[in-house]
């Protein structure tokens, strides 16, 4: 890798030196994925790294302004390091009359209270993601699973059902009119003003369809009476950790989506499973809480004070 600041486009080419950087956090959020970053690229602006002081610090624009997407890995020099990140996004951000200030998004919780301790700045918390113990949701044992327990039990005593593990040639057809279908359905509901993040969500899993294996993700079908009805997609982040990506089903088929979920889960080896944060959305907050999260992990905004 070079080791001047200069800025590097984000390609396809880098997966290998961002997994290695996440890998070595031990709870990585959802965020802290090569996959995820290059899947969301819709949303995601001008996307450009670089090597500062033996250090892999992303760079993206987000809603109008320009963030350091962190955290800053392996944290060498951190607070010369996060010096030189904040003029090159305070360059960026002059030069498209941006008058919004930088900051670091995506800080761990487990990297607190080292980034609490740096001079001139201030840590707020941003949102939080929600951790399985992956056992429990592939065995959803007792009381507290007897709701999804009973909806799994209906779907697999009321449907005729397969499970493949997806294939781009024989499946992508059959996903891409679930996630047809699912636009049409969030269409009709939403605000218009909601429409650009659908159309953001819509490219994300058409990307993934068409690119799963290059990204090293692993995916699942659900055949109901021969037809594909559901599809959900998740990666192994690290040894410790599993991330769910997108999952898409026909919501009109009771107990689908807790069965793909468990069934998912099966595919990898961790302890845990991330399911990512809630994006302060209320209902995505209750289900995600449905399912008794052994872990509620914080992450933290890092801001000039």
């Amino acid at each position: 890798m070079q080791k001047s600041a200069s800025l590097n486009k984000f390609t396809i080419k880098d997966k290998k030196i961002f997994d290695d950087a996440y890998k070595k956090l031990k709870f990585p959020l959802a965020e802290h994925s090569f996959a995820w970053i290059y899947l969301w690229n819709g949303c995601y602006k001008d996307i450009e790294w670089a090597e500062i002081n033996g250090n892999i610090c992303l760079f993206v624009t987000f809603e109008g302004n320009r963030y350091i997407w962190g955290p800053i890995l392996p944290g060498i020099k951190i607070s010369e390091t996060l010096k030189k990140c904040f003029e090159i996004c305070e360059q960026y951000n002059r030069e498209k009359k941006i008058k919004r200030k930088p900051a670091v998004q995506y800080i761990p919780e487990e990297l607190k209270e080292e980034y609490s301790n740096i001079d001139g700045y201030k840590l707020i918390h941003q949102n939080q993601d929600y951790i399985y113990r992956r056992k429990d949701i592939i065995e959803l044992k007792g009381d507290k699973y007897k709701s999804k327990r009973n909806l799994r039990n209906f779907f697999v005593q009321n449907y005729k059902y397969k499970v493949e593990e997806y294939e781009k040639s024989k499946h992508m057809g059959g996903c891409i009119e679930i996630l047809d279908r699912w636009k049409r359905q969030k269409l009709e509901v939403i605000n218009k003003k909601h429409h650009e993040s659908l159309q953001d969500e819509y490219d994300a899993n058409l990307k993934m369809l068409n690119n799963a294996s290059a990204f090293s993700l692993r995916g699942i079908v659900v055949y109901v009476d021969e037809k594909i009805q559901g599809y959900t997609f998740g990666e192994q982040t690290n040894k410790n950790i599993c991330t769910d990506f997108f999952e898409k089903t026909n919501l009109g088929i009771k107990g689908l989506s807790v069965f793909i979920y468990a069934e998912l889960l099966k595919m990898f080896e961790s302890e845990f499973v991330n399911a990512g944060e809630d994006w302060g959305v209320g209902y995505l907050r209750a289900v995600k809480l449905s399912y008794h999260p052994i872990m509620i992990r914080k992450s933290y905004m890092l801001e000039k004070a």
